[in-house]
């Protein structure tokens, strides 16, 4: 399958829910939230049907998101039968993280994170934008900091092929800690990376206020922990700019 340009086709992004357990201040406004209507929601089955036509067609790689996919029922069973379709290799799933540390089976003795490891799924990037207890209260709407923590915690625990923390940038809120989300990045072997803020709804986060662009967040990083080296080799679904830091 190709586009009009030309370029072959094999990913595939899957919103599964446009329902979530937060209320991040970029992204939904903090009123009352007007979910979907069940009925107007794809069921599993035909979600599923519509990603074996895909993958008829060239698609090898898919990425489970929302809203936060983990928050809707039976999504285990979901992605199991995802990681049976033939032709699909590579399932990756984007999520804040503050389920995975749930119990996945009925007996308790896997977590969220587990279960989906075990059914295939190789990647998962989980959103962190500060490291700050009160600051994540105040921009997600919920106390979760320590879920959060904990659902990094059992990604890595899993075996993730590879996980990823996507923080976005904000003034006023995260810049003065960047270099503190690199430093825990390092040490837990995980990929960061760093999202400018964009305009997805009528929320009360202001851009031109809290806009941070990923060039600034380059300069502060590199003051306090040195030159970064570029990475152009490294090649990802996305658009995103790699660097690797300085290890002293």
């Amino acid at each position: 399958m190709q586009d009009n340009f030309g370029h072959q086709i094999s990913y595939l992004r899957v919103s599964i829910t446009d329902r979530c357990n937060e209320r991040c201040r970029y992204c939904l406004p903090q009123e009352e939230q007007e979910w979907l209507p069940r009925d107007d929601v794809l069921s599993y089955e035909e979600i599923l049907r519509v990603i074996r036509v895909g993958a008829e067609l060239g698609i090898s790689k898919v990425r489970v998101t929302g809203g936060e996919p983990l928050t809707r029922r039976n999504v285990l069973w979901f992605v199991e039968q995802l990681g049976r379709i033939d032709g699909i290799d590579d399932i990756g799933i984007s999520t804040n993280g503050t389920l995975l540390a749930k119990p996945g089976n009925e007996g308790g003795s896997l977590t969220v994170a587990d279960c989906l490891v075990r059914s295939g799924v190789r990647t998962a990037n989980i959103s962190l934008d500060t490291l700050d207890r009160e600051t994540y209260a105040q921009n997600a709407g919920r106390d979760y900091f320590d879920r959060a923590i904990a659902g990094i915690e059992a990604a890595k625990e899993a075996g993730f092929e590879s996980v990823k923390i996507n923080s976005v940038l904000m003034r006023g809120q995260n810049e003065h800690e960047l270099w503190d989300l690199v430093e825990f990045a390092r040490e837990r072997d995980l990929l960061l990376r760093f999202i400018e803020l964009m305009p997805v709804s009528s929320t009360e986060m202001l851009t031109d206020e809290n806009f941070l662009s990923s060039g600034e967040a380059r300069k502060l990083i590199e003051y306090r922990l040195g030159k970064l080296t570029p990475l152009p080799d490294f090649k990802t679904n996305g658009p995103a700019s790699y660097f690797e830091v300085p290890e002293s």
